[in-house]
């Protein structure tokens, strides 16, 4: 009895130990990561660091962050983020975001609201690689400084690394509403209800360089390939899909094919054109070319056609579209 008893006792002071070596490695990491991104140029503040959750879980927890990048000009600012992981699975983080943050870019200012956002993720090997993560959300709200607001009762993002710098990519969001006023830009005939019924996307996205500690410190991996296996969104009486796969250049230019089915496919073409999507000098020949595709495949408010992107140049079918968007992430 007293030899178990001694065990018990002995294990219970490695682990203590260990605990307590952990955490003080974990603040020092902590510290030092801010101190390098402060050497690199940028703005990485924060007013007090706690580790606290023994003797089962490490729970970090920063107070008034700022972040700013001097390359992208993205500033992050919130009272308070937590980082939480079991002292047992270290490799499996936990991030929870404050009721209110904020985000700003050269071009916006985005005010962040929401009653739940926390994501996990689940990292590997010495450069913190991502393994796979879930990103869960409810009642949020994104008010921006150019006048407009979305809402959104309950979103979920979660990826998978599929191997080759590819990650599985899905998300899928319920009752998505724009502000009215964003709405009524949209819609200027206000015949659409005020919220999504259905956004969902669903893709395997590959990357030049794998999702790690260095897509925050250096640089973001820009996309190479996108699969789309299914693009699915409903708004009302429209309803938009969407399949089919892109190569990437180094620059952005996406090459390939997207076959886009569409049902009241000319509220979609007047949604393009009030957005500035579709040129105005353009909607009469693309409203006609639409109309004679789909009087050849089916019912004459639905056309299912391709989406084509070549030479730096899109088309809807054989009609031309412009140039097309370049694919970069900040």
């Amino acid at each position: 009895m007293r030899f178990i008893i001694w065990i018990l006792a002995i294990g219970a002071l490695c682990w203590c130990g260990y605990w307590f070596v952990a955490s003080s490695a974990l603040d020092r990491g902590a510290n030092a990561w801010f101190e390098d991104r402060r050497a690199d140029g940028w703005q990485a503040d924060y007013r007090d660091l706690d580790i606290s959750g023994f003797p089962y879980r490490f729970d970090a927890t920063l107070s008034d962050v700022a972040l700013a990048d001097p390359e992208t000009g993205v500033v992050l600012q919130a009272p308070e983020f937590i980082v939480t992981a079991l002292a047992y699975q270290p490799n499996h983080v936990i991030a929870i975001f404050p009721d209110e943050q904020t985000l700003r870019s050269p071009f916006d200012t985005l005010t962040i609201t929401s009653a739940d956002m926390r994501a996990s993720a689940r990292v590997g090997g010495t450069n913190v690689e991502l393994r796979e993560s879930t990103a869960e959300m409810e009642q949020v709200s994104v008010t921006s400084t150019q006048g407009w607001e979305v809402t959104l009762k309950r979103g979920l993002l979660a990826t998978r690394a599929t191997g080759d710098n590819s990650y599985d990519l899905y998300f899928e969001a319920t009752d998505l509403r724009p502000s009215d006023a964003l709405r009524l830009d949209i819609d200027p005939q206000d015949r659409l209800p005020d919220t999504f019924e259905t956004l969902k996307l669903d893709a395997t996205v590959a990357f030049d360089a794998p999702w790690d500690r260095f897509s925050i410190e250096r640089a973001r991996p820009q996309p190479t390939s996108i699969d789309l296996k299914e693009f699915d969104a409903r708004w009302g009486q429209l309803e938009l899909r969407a399949v089919g796969q892109l190569d990437v250049a180094s620059d952005g230019t996406p090459d390939g094919r997207i076959t886009v089915k569409a049902i009241n496919w000319r509220e979609i073409v007047s949604i393009g054109q009030a957005t500035g999507v579709i040129p105005e000098s353009a909607v009469r020949m693309i409203t006609s070319g639409l109309e004679m595709m789909a009087s050849l495949s089916g019912p004459p408010n639905t056309i299912d056609v391709p989406l084509t992107f070549q030479g730096g140049r899109m088309s809807i079918g054989p009609l031309p579209l412009g140039p097309a968007p370049k694919l970069r992430l900040r």
